[in-house]
C-alpha cells in the first residue's frame, strides 16, 4: 500500500564519523563538573578492580614456602592479615565509588535525555506545518521517542561506561608490563585476531544497525497511520489489508534486528575464544618460568591469568558498547536530521510586536507554491476592517494557501501581506497569532474536559465567561447534556462527540479569545442541515465587528459575506457581494447554480 511506502526521509544516513559524537559531547557542556566526579568515581572503581587480584596474588605468595613474600617488611600471619586489611578497604571503597557513579551516571544521562527531547519537540515546534506534513505524525513520534530512549542507553549504559573499561584496560595493561614484559607480550600475540575480527564485524554491522532505526520508525508510522484512521479501516472493511500490511512491517522489523542478534552471536563467542587462547598461552609460558626457577612466582602467574580474564572483559564490554554505538550513531544521524532541518517561517532579528488591529488585511501581488508548483499568481485583495470575506472556488483554486498565508504558516514567495500596514515577515508570529482566530474544518480537541477544551482559546479565562462563550454560538444546551457538563472528557480528538458538536466546541473557544481577525477554513463542510443552520446563528455572533475569512464548499454559508472572492487555477476571477455575482452571471453564478441543483438532488 503506498500509504505505508518506505519515506525518503528514512533513507537519510550519512558516513559515521565522529562529528556525531562530538554534538552529543556538547550536550555534556552544563554538566561539566558532575561528569568530572563520575569519572574521577570510575577511576576509583577501576583502581578497586586492578587491586583485588594483586592482592590476591601477593597473598598465594606470601603462603608459599618458597617464595618467601613480605608486604611492608611482615611474613606469615602478619602480612596475610595486613592484606586482609587492605583487601577489606578496597571492597568497602569500591562499593561506595561503583554506588554513586552509578547514580550520577544515570543522573547525567536521564538529564541530557530530558535536554535533547526538549530541543527536539521546541525545534518541531518552530519548524512548521510543512515539516510534519511531509514525513508524517508516526515518524516524527519515532525520532522523539524510540530514537532518543537509544541515546538513552547511550549516555546511560554506553558512553560512561566505556570511559571505566579503557581506565580498566590501560591500566592492566601497564601492570602486565611491569610485572613481566615478555609474558604480557605473549598475551598480547592473540589481538590482531581480535582486531581483525573487528574490522569486518563494523563493515556489517553499520548497516544493519541503521536498518533496525529505519524499519522501527516505519512500523511507529503505520501505527499511528492505522490507529488514526481505525475508523476508514472498520468503515471499508479493511481490517485483514491492514493487519497483513503491519505484520509486514513488523516482519521486516523483525528481520532487522534477527540479523542485527546474528552479528552479536559472532562478535562475542570470537571475544571469549581469543580471551581463552591468550589465557592457556600465558599459563603455558608463565609456567614454564615458574617451573624454570626463574624470578617469577606462582601469585605472579596468578595475577597474570587474573589480569587475562580482566583484560578481555573490558574487550568484551566495549564490543558490546560498539554494538550499542553502531545503534547510537544511526539514532543520532536521525535526530540531529530533525535538529538540522531548517525553520522555513521564522521571525527577523528586527521583527516587532504588533500593537492592537483593527482588523484591515491586504494582500499585495502575491505569489506563493509548494516545491516548485505555483499556487497563487499575482493576487492583490484590500479587506477593511470588520469586513467578511469568502473564498470560493474549486479544489486547488488557490483558497487555503490564502488563508495560510494569512497566518503564516508558509511565506510569500513574492509581493506582501499587510495587517493595519504591518508586513506579516516585519513582526513576531507569537504577535501576529494571538489577535487571530482559527477554526478549522477537521476540529481538534484535546484530551480534557469540556472547559478545557474551548478554555484554550483564553487559558486565563473565568468559567463565567466560558460558558458565556459557549451560549453565544449556541454550545451550551448539548454541553450541559453531557454526563458532567462543562467537566465532562472529550478524550482525544473529541471522539465521543458528534462532528456538529465538535465544531460548535471549536466556536466558543474562538469566541472566547476574541480575536479581530477570524478564519474559518471549511467551518460547515462535515455537519448536517440543521446544525448548519444552528452555526449560521452562532457565525452572525462570531464574525460582529470582526474581519473574517471563510472558506466554504457550501455557498449557502457565504451569501451573507461582503464580500465574495472568486478564485480560479490561483487567481482571483470574481469578487462581489452574492447578489452582484449571481447577476454577473459568471464563474460564481455556476459554481451556485451547480450547488443548488446538487442540493435539490440530494433533498429529492
Amino acid at each position: 500500500m503506498a500509504r505505508n511506502a518506505p519515506h525518503a526521509d528514512e533513507q537519510l544516513y550519512g558516513q559515521i564519523d565522529t562529528r556525531i559524537l562530538r554534538r552529543f559531547a556538547r550536550l555534556l557542556k552544563p554538566y561539566k563538573w558532575m561528569t568530572i566526579v563520575t569519572v574521577s568515581l570510575m577511576a576509583l572503581t577501576a583502581f578497586g578492580d586492578l587491586a583485588l587480584p594483586y592482592l590476591f596474588g601477593l597473598a598465594i605468595d606470601v603462603v608459599n614456602p618458597e617464595s618467601s613474600r613480605s608486604i611492608f617488611g611482615r611474613e606469615g600471619v602478619d602480612a596475610l592479615n595486613l592484606l586482609g586489611i587492605i583487601f577489606g578497604v578496597v571492597v568497602v571503597t569500591r562499593f561506595f565509588t561503583y554506588n554513586r557513579q552509578l547514580f550520577y551516571t544515570s543522573m547525567i544521562g536521564q538529564r541530557l535525555v530530558y535536554d535533547l527531547r526538549s530541543m527536539m519537540f521546541k525545534h518541531i515546534q518552530r519548524l512548521g506545518i510543512r515539516y510534519v506534513d511531509t514525513r508524517g505524525v508516526g515518524r516524527v513520534m519515532s525520532r522523539l521517542q524510540n530514537d532518543v530512549s537509544v541515546i538513552d542507553m547511550l549516555f546511560t549504559e554506553g558512553l560512561i561506561r566505556v570511559a571505566t573499561d579503557l581506565i580498566l584496560l590501560f591500566g592492566i595493561i601497564i601492570l602486565m608490563l611491569i610485572t613481566n614484559w615478555q609474558l604480557a607480550l605473549v598475551a598480547f600475540a592473540v589481538m590482531p585476531i581480535m582486531v581483525g575480527v573487528m574490522l569486518v564485524w563494523r563493515r556489517y554491522a553499520v548497516e544493519v544497525y541503521r536498518e533496525v532505526q529505519r524499519s522501527i520508525s516505519i512500523v511507529n508510522g503505520n501505527l499511528a497511520e492505522s490507529i488514526n484512521g481505525i475508523r476508514v479501516i472498520q468503515g471499508f472493511a479493511h481490517e485483514r489489508e491492514s493487519i497483513d500490511e503491519f505484520d509486514r512491517l513488523n516482519n521486516t522489523n523483525l528481520d532487522a534486528n534477527v540479523r542485527a542478534a546474528r552479528l552479536s552471536a559472532v562478535l562475542f563467542p570470537t571475544v571469549m575464544f581469543v580471551e581463552a587462547l591468550a589465557t592457556a598461552l600465558v599459563i603455558y609460558f608463565g609456567g614454564r618460568l615458574v617451573l624454570g626457577g626463574d624470578a617469577f612466582t606462582v601469585g605472579e602467574l596468578f595475577i597474570f591469568v587474573a589480569y587475562i580474564s580482566r583484560f578481555y572483559e573490558p574487550i568484551r564490554e566495549l564490543a558490546m558498547r560498539y554494538n550499542m554505538a553502531q545503534r547510537a550513531m544511526a539514532a543520532g544521524e536521525r535526530i540531529f536530521e530533525v535538529m538540522d532541518a531548517e525553520i522555513e517561517v521564522k521571525d527577523s532579528p528586527n521583527a516587532i510586536e504588533i500593537p492592537e488591529i483593527t482588523g484591515k488585511v491586504d494582500y499585495n501581488d502575491i505569489r506563493f507554491g509548494y516545491g516548485d508548483e505555483e499556487v497563487l499568481r499575482g493576487v492583490d485583495l484590500h479587506v477593511e476592517p470588520g469586513q467578511s470575506v469568502a473564498f470560493v472556488g474549486e479544489t486547488g483554486a488557490g483558497k487555503s494557501s490564502m488563508i495560510n498565508l494569512l497566518a503564516r504558516f508558509y511565506d510569500v514567495w513574492d509581493g506582501s501581506i499587510e495587517i493595519d500596514g504591518y508586513d506579516l515577515r516585519d513582526v513576531t508570529q507569537r504577535s501576529l497569532r494571538l489577535p487571530l482566530g482559527v477554526v478549522l474544518q477537521d476540529v481538534y480537541l484535546f484530551g480534557g474536559t469540556v472547559a478545557e477544551n474551548i478554555r484554550y482559546g483564553r487559558p486565563d479565562a473565568t468559567m463565567d465567561e466560558v460558558i458565556r462563550a459557549a451560549q453565544s454560538v449556541g454550545a451550551h444546551d448539548f454541553i450541559m447534556r453531557l454526563p458532567e457538563g462543562y467537566d465532562s472528557e472529550v478524550h482525544e480528538r473529541g471522539s465521543v462527540l458528534s462532528v456538529g458538536q465538535r465544531q460548535l466546541l471549536s466556536f466558543a473557544r474562538a469566541m472566547l479569545a476574541d480575536p479581530k481577525i477570524i478564519i474559518l477554513d471549511e467551518a460547515t463542510s462535515s455537519v448536517d442541515t440543521e446544525t448548519e443552520l444552528l452555526i449560521q446563528d452562532a457565525l452572525r455572533v462570531l464574525l460582529e465587528g470582526r474581519t473574517a475569512f471563510m472558506i466554504a464548499h457550501r455557498l449557502s454559508t457565504v451569501t451573507e459575506a461582503d464580500l465574495v472572492v472568486v478564485m480560479d487555477h490561483g487567481q482571483i476571477v470574481e469578487m462581489g457581494t452574492h447578489e452582484e455575482l449571481i447577476t454577473h452571471r459568471g464563474k460564481y453564478y455556476d459554481l451556485y447554480t451547480m450547488q443548488f441543483r446538487e442540493d435539490e438532488i440530494a433533498a429529492d
